[in-house]
């Protein structure tokens, strides 16, 4: 590939390499990005803990 550059993780600090020319730049490397996009889709889900049990 030509023309990539390399870039550090900002949540883990490891190297990744980045296409300079992609649309947006990449902050995350694959690993986190898996991580944090997971953390992303689950944020709206309702679990159980979130419910308040009030016994009136």
């Amino acid at each position: 590939m030509m023309g990539m550059k390399k870039k550090k993780c900002l949540e883990c600090k490891v190297e990744f390499e980045v296409n300079p020319k992609a649309r947006f730049a990449r902050k995350y490397c694959k690993t986190c990005s898996k991580k944090r996009k997971k953390m992303w889709d689950e944020q709206w889900k309702l679990k159980i803990e979130d419910f308040d049990d009030e016994d009136d």
